[in-house]
């Protein structure tokens, strides 16, 4: 078994699966319940996937703060966990990345729970890019990003960001650029957002990485329901 780097820190910033809480914009395709049940399925995804690899601490910032009974209840993970402090999604992160280096990181990556297509590689990939740049960013097919990686504290590169739109990493490496900071890019992958972003075949792996043993029927429902065009 490969030794934990205490140095390296994995951020995983989530939020508690409430209906009308998570997954908006899907949610006006498939309502409010089928949207949160697949934000709760990507998550633990994500969650069960990545942190309890041996080769980075992993820290989850959780949203919002009242909930940490039930997001403890709900990942069941021996990790640390934090509420996410900040309106916007730039300040969120950029108090997740103070809050890590404070707790002693060399290198922090940070990521969400839209893309589980998220592997124990590329976040290596992504902690082993730090020895040679400052900044990593894992780009997404929308214009945004499903991870950044910093090797150490990176002031206001998350300041007046569009976020939630395609110009995210186009904003994010021209401030990159201007303050003159080395960058790699990893490999493109795909966030879940809206209903045109699911499949049957993302869905029934959502559902088998949930429980081998549990069969979701408002998964399967919501799987119909995209295989026949209704929302």
């Amino acid at each position: 078994m490969a030794n934990l780097k205490l140095n390296h820190t994995l951020l995983i910033l989530l939020r508690y699966p409430e209906p009308g809480k998570v997954k908006t914009r899907l949610s006006q395709d498939i309502g409010i319940d089928k949207a949160a049940e697949i934000y709760s399925c990507m998550a633990e995804t994500v969650v069960h996937n990545l942190a309890k690899s041996d080769l980075h601490k992993t820290i989850i910032f959780f949203d919002p703060p009242e909930r940490k009974a039930e997001v403890e209840n709900w990942l069941k993970v021996k990790c640390k966990l934090f509420p996410q402090k900040g309106k916007s999604l730039g300040e969120r992160m950029t108090n997740a990345f103070d809050k890590t280096f404070s707790l002693g990181a060399e290198k922090a990556v940070i990521i969400g729970t839209d893309c589980i297509e998220i592997s124990d590689e590329i976040i290596s990939q992504a902690f082993n890019a730090l020895d040679l740049v400052d900044v990593v960013i894992g780009p997404a097919e929308d214009g945004g990003y499903y991870l950044l990686g910093m090797a150490k504290p990176t002031p206001k590169i998350f300041d007046d960001i569009d976020w939630s739109t395609d110009s995210v990493l186009g904003q994010t490496l021209k401030k990159l650029r201007e303050k003159e900071l080395q960058f790699e890019l990893l490999k493109t992958l795909r966030d879940v957002d809206t209903v045109s972003d699911l499949n049957g075949d993302l869905l029934l792996r959502l559902q088998e990485n949930r429980s081998k043993n549990l069969i979701n029927t408002n998964l399967l429902l919501s799987r119909r329901m995209i295989r026949s065009g209704q929302s």
